[in-house]
């Protein structure tokens, strides 16, 4: 009988998810892999496949990945069933869950859009890509641009 446990657990060992653990996290080694998206992230959790002549990654089907690829672990993401193409996704905190950061909802214009944006104390901007130099990245799911280049967020729970 322990013999047969010990076989059942080098199995489990054996996986690509109870390897997950000795691979580095895709979205903080290949920040560009990953999209930013807000707190409610789809959980993915599989071993990743990166091609960087590519900038794609699979899942990984086999016990490595092909050649010219790396594994990483994949917390957050999807995959496209036919290709197996992950598309990994980077969840950002939402921009009110931060006090003072967000405006009622009441007052948010007809049009409102969700955006990843750099703030630097209370005064937040579009986040291009990667930079957010000395600010910092937040997700707003109801926000709007204003004429000066800056974005105002507004609380959705505020909304009656």
């Amino acid at each position: 009988m322990a013999g047969l446990a010990l076989v059942a657990a080098i199995g489990l060992l054996d996986t690509p998810i109870a390897k997950a653990t000795t691979y580095r996290e895709l979205c903080s080694s290949v920040p560009s892999a990953c999209e930013y998206t807000g707190p409610d992230a789809p959980v993915l959790a599989a071993v990743v496949c990166w091609e960087r002549s590519t900038s794609t990654a699979r899942l990984m089907t086999g016990a490595s990945c092909p050649t010219g690829s790396w594994p990483y672990f994949a917390k957050y993401g999807v995959v496209e069933p036919l290709t197996q193409t992950v598309t990994a996704f980077q969840p950002l905190d939402d921009a009110c869950s931060r006090p003072g950061l967000c405006q009622p909802g009441i007052l948010a214009p007809p049009t409102t859009t969700g955006a990843v944006m750099c703030c630097f104390g209370d005064t937040c901007y579009p986040a291009g890509g990667d930079e957010c130099y000395g600010g910092e990245l937040f997700y707003c799911s109801f926000g709007a641009s204003n004429d000066d280049g800056t974005i105002t967020c507004f609380d959705e729970e505020g909304c009656a």
